[in-house]
């Protein structure tokens, strides 16, 4: 009698391809929007139960960034330390860099998880600046908690529209451009009206 997969056999060799694509947007040139909209579109064609397409896209993406993270804590500053890394940045750029994610951490794992293209630079940076690990992973849980629900959620919603990658990405660029606005710009400027009102 021939072998034959169960519903639920394929809805977990389904669940485990998701978590692998999504964290293979690591090192591979896809972006991890379009691994979560398609986690959510496999859950609206029926190949994988909703909860079970969100908790295997969640998993990819908090494995991922801790790596990322982890790296960032364990090599970027041997690298940087060296003398290509002292050509490739300036000591004052990095230490600018590192005191930034060192007093506003919040602000830098909110932007890292909206700017489209720079989230592994930005938590290779959080990783090096070397914040308690703890902080990290439970800022990083509930941003992404947040974020990969909102995009699966799309995937499932809207997952037969062909336009719908670009118009995800660009809305994600244009909050990721907001929160640079809200959380750096506009508190560096108030930072130096501040010290310049100050007497020297």
């Amino acid at each position: 009698m021939p072998n034959v997969r169960s519903p639920g056999d394929h809805a977990t060799g389904t669940s485990w391809a998701i978590f692998a694509v999504v964290l293979s947007t690591l090192v591979v040139p896809l972006p991890e929007e379009l691994a979560l909209l398609g986690a959510g579109y496999l859950a609206r064609v029926g190949a994988v139960p909703l909860a079970g397409a969100y908790l295997s896209a969640l998993a990819g993406v908090l494995i991922g960034d801790t790596l990322t993270f982890l790296l960032g804590r364990g090599l970027l500053p041997k690298f940087l330390g060296s003398r290509w890394g002292r050509k490739l940045l300036s000591r004052g750029l990095r230490e600018w860099a590192e005191d930034l994610v060192r007093e506003h951490p919040v602000r830098a794992v909110l932007l890292a998880r909206f700017l489209v293209g720079l989230r592994g630079p930005v938590y290779l940076a959080i990783g090096a600046a070397r914040p308690p690990a703890w902080k990290f992973i439970a800022l990083n849980v509930a941003v992404g908690t947040v974020e990969v629900g909102i995009i699966v959620g799309v995937g499932y919603v809207f997952g037969t529209s062909h336009e719908l990658a670009k118009h995800v990405r660009w809305l994600e660029i244009a909050i990721g451009l907001a929160l640079v606005l809200v959380l750096v710009v506009i508190p560096l400027l108030l930072k130096r009206q501040i010290e310049r009102r100050q007497p020297a």
